[in-house]
């Protein structure tokens, strides 16, 4: 115990006045009492303290003894002292100054006279822990109060006992109703049968917490939707106590609703074919999954490098928003774009790319604008972009197959016009006569299955007469004018008219415009192409073939139609030259030709001379011309010609009189050659040309000088007459070469042939043929070559 500033134990500082008997013995006192104890004077000073104070306060030994209570405890004076010791039954809270961690004690004074002094004799209990207690209980229930969970306490027969703030906020009942009463006044007999089960297998000690979802019932009557953790404890009489959290998840079931709905959303736009299908969806679910007042869809248009709206929702979506088309100068949307980063503005709105797509436009209300919102339209933009990208992919997909079926479709298609043109070009071959063209065309085209009618006319000036046909209801040429006149009209005046291929992909286009058409489809002829049967500008014809699906006769197809028309048409240029060489007599026409772009008629009249043809020789670029110049120097010749632009080459034969001129494109003579003529005589003075021409017999003189008419300015028939041509029979050319070889060439020639001089490679030499006939090999050269000019006059006839 604290002692006096003397060295006696158990001495205490005491006024002289003081009896020492009764202090001592209130010292003694103070000294053995179990609880901390002191002795204070009336002016509040410690006058004695035992251990039990020393040790609470934190002081050492002989510190205490002399200190002002002030000093010890905080906020200590003697006035307390005095109202406590005059008080029943009441203490005083005090709390060292001067120790940590802080210690409380519970101080009671009584009032002591001893030997005419007054002291205060005060003794205490420790009551740190019960403070502490109280203090953490205090935090508890402040906390309780504070948090936005419900918190509640029921007893085992699920009878409420404590319940927070936030439950009475959630359930709408005051605190005293609730205390007290059963828990079915808040949950449905369900969900406690529930509870209880849990209960029991808390008990059991098989769980340490329960979890149960299920709603409470407000007091106006409504539901809410709740999730509840609690758990239970056992109280000191045997009895146990649920103890528990209540949350509010009607937020949480809406997200989870809009979640499920997103979902469902997403769904739809990874189901959808197409972006404009994309955009729609993505509207419509900002709109009413995620309940946003408005929203539009930006799709990049790659032709026209500009944004255009694809889909619109809410308010956006009326006439009076109309997004507009945005360009490079379009401000937020573009720059949002382009630099693929959102952009959200202080107002709540929001601009979010789709990559390569284009953007979403959200707008957001700023009191709706919260962290779960952002969360819901960051899945929908992810969502979108993935879906516009599926599509990308699946479209370019699509359409690749779609190109494979289609290029695999005209590999077929073109296998099998592959076959059909060379069973018509097998038929071409063999024809003897136009007519037998004609019919084998017609013939091996309806052998297809793809074709229904075929049919070829000639153009007689006034209609396209029908000459040949094959297939199904020929009682359309019947039904069916092909009168050239006016304009428009079927396919096959419309192509001899234009000199041009003509497709009709569907007959019921127009149907009742024309009426050809009309008669057609009666047929089922659902589908149809003409095409001129034209050679150098000359029309030979038109070749017409229906088919009975519409759009048959696509680009490849109607290409190799066109070269087809080309190939009838040569086939027949060729039989009439054919026809002409082989005929027993030809018909000899006298022409009178202007023709002032002609290269002869160009070269005659720069000459200021005339020019012969002596011959000519058609190639693949146009043609080589054989020209007489008599009496003129040859390089004036060769100057002229090399000036014209239509002049490939040039050079000097037979002694610089002959010049053969390679002419490109078409020509006078060319044109008169092309077309079934022979010409016998051609001769120019640069302004008209005097030409003998022989035809074979029964060909359309008419038609032949029509076709010359329309190329050159001025063709006059002057004359025409038949000639006999025995010479183009095999007697006759055998007789003509008996006449015109001499003995010693026709031996000469003979052996050489033989003797295999003329096969490649030769069986024999020149000097060989030479020793077998005994002369020179110069003589047998000379021979040989006078013997293949006759021969190749006889069969050229030039």
């Amino acid at each position: 115990m604290d002692q006096s500033a003397g060295d006696r134990p158990g001495e205490q500082r005491t006024p002289a006045s003081v009896d020492e008997q009764p202090r001592a013995f209130l010292d003694a006192l103070v000294t053995r009492l179990p609880e901390p104890a002191l002795i204070a004077g009336v002016d509040g000073t410690v006058l004695a303290a035992n251990d039990h104070l020393r040790s609470l306060v934190g002081a050492r030994r002989g510190t205490l003894v002399g200190r002002a209570l002030a000093d010890v405890f905080e906020g200590l004076d003697r006035t307390d002292l005095e109202r406590n010791a005059a008080a029943d039954d009441e203490t005083l809270t005090v709390t060292p100054a001067e120790r940590e961690p802080r210690r409380w004690l519970d101080l009671s004074f009584e009032r002591r006279d001893t030997g005419g002094e007054t002291v205060y004799l005060g003794v205490g209990h420790d009551v740190t822990e019960h403070h502490r207690r109280e203090h953490r209980l205090a935090e508890y229930e402040r906390i309780l109060e504070t948090i936005e969970d419900g918190v509640y306490t029921l007893d085992e027969s699920f009878t409420i006992e404590t319940v927070n703030s936030a439950v009475t906020s959630m359930t709408g009942h005051d605190e005293s109703e609730l205390i007290g009463s059963p828990a079915t006044v808040l949950a449905a007999e369900d969900a406690l049968d529930q509870a209880a089960a849990l209960t029991r297998e808390l008990r059991q000690g098989d769980r340490d917490v329960a979890t149960l979802t299920t709603d409470l019932e407000t007091a106006d009557g409504e539901t809410l939707p709740i999730e509840t953790r609690f758990s239970t404890y056992e109280r000191d009489d045997g009895s146990y106590r649920h103890v528990g959290v209540v949350r509010d998840v009607s937020d949480r079931r809406q997200f989870a609703r809009t979640l499920a709905a997103l979902h469902d959303s997403t769904r739809r736009l990874f189901e959808a074919e197409t972006k404009a299908e994309v955009a729609g969806i993505i509207a419509e679910t900002a709109e009413e999954v995620l309940g946003l007042p408005g929203a539009a869809v930006y799709r990049f248009d790659q032709t026209e490098n500009v944004l255009r709206p694809a889909a619109t929702a809410g308010v956006l979506a009326t006439p009076e928003a109309d997004p507009a088309v945005v360009g490079p100068d379009g401000g937020i949307v573009w720059d949002v774009f382009v630099d693929d980063e959102q952009v959200s503005l202080g107002s709540g709105d929001s601009y979010r790319p789709l990559g390569d797509h284009g953007v979403l436009y959200a707008q957001i209300d700023r009191e709706e604008r919260d962290a779960r919102t952002l969360e819901l339209l960051e899945l929908l933009t992810n969502s979108a972009e993935a879906a516009l990208a599926r599509v990308d992919r699946e479209t370019a997909l699509r359409e690749r197959e779609s190109e494979m079926r289609r290029q695999n479709e005209e590999l077929r298609q073109l296998k099998q016009v592959n076959d059909i043109l060379r069973r018509v070009d097998r038929a071409l071959v063999r024809a003897e006569s136009v007519e037998a063209i004609e019919q084998a065309v017609c013939e091996e085209l309806i052998e297809s299955a793809w074709f229904s009618f075929v049919w070829v006319g000639r153009d007689d000036g006034a209609t396209i007469e029908p000459r040949t046909w094959a297939g199904e209801a020929p009682s359309y040429l019947d039904a069916v004018s092909q009168s050239m006149g006016g304009t428009g009209g079927p396919p096959a005046v419309r192509a001899a008219r234009t000199g041009e291929p003509v497709v009709v992909d569907s007959v019921t286009d127009d149907l009742r415009q024309d009426h050809w058409r009309a008669e057609a489809l009666s047929r089922d002829f659902r589908s149809a192409i003409s095409v001129p049967l034209e050679y150098d500008g000359f029309l030979y014809g038109v070749l017409t073939v229906f088919a009975d699906r519409t759009e048959r006769f696509g680009d490849q197809l109607a290409s190799v139609f066109a070269d087809l028309g080309e190939s009838i048409a040569n086939a027949i240029q060729k039989l009439n030259s054919r026809e002409r060489r082989a005929a027993d007599s030809v018909v000899e026409l006298d022409l009178t030709v202007a023709a002032p772009d002609a290269p002869t008629f160009t070269i005659a009249e720069r000459l200021g001379t005339e020019v012969v043809c002596e011959g000519a020789v058609p190639t693949a670029e146009g043609t080589r011309l054989f020209l007489g110049v008599r009496e003129t120097d040859p390089e004036a010749v060769r100057a002229t010609v090399e000036s014209m632009r239509t002049v490939a080459s040039t050079s000097s034969v037979s002694g610089g009189d002959v010049h053969e001129v390679v002419v490109s494109g078409a020509s006078l003579v060319r044109r008169l050659v092309d077309h079934g003529g022979r010409v016998v005589e051609f001769r120019t003075d640069g302004e008209t040309a005097d030409v003998v021409v022989h035809l074979a017999t029964g060909t359309d003189v008419r038609t032949f000088i029509t076709h010359l008419e329309s190329r050159y300015e001025t063709v006059r028939l002057d004359a025409r007459r038949e000639r006999e041509t025995h010479l183009r029979t095999e007697q006759g050319i055998r007789s003509a070469l008996d006449d015109r070889l001499t003995d010693r060439q026709q031996e000469v020639l003979r052996t050489a042939y033989l003797s295999g001089f003329f096969d490649w490679p030769r069986e024999t030499t020149g000097e060989e043929v030479a020793e077998m006939l005994d002369i020179t090999q110069p003589t047998v050269n000379r021979h040989l070559r006078v013997g293949e000019r006759k021969l190749l006059d006889l069969i050229l006839d030039e």
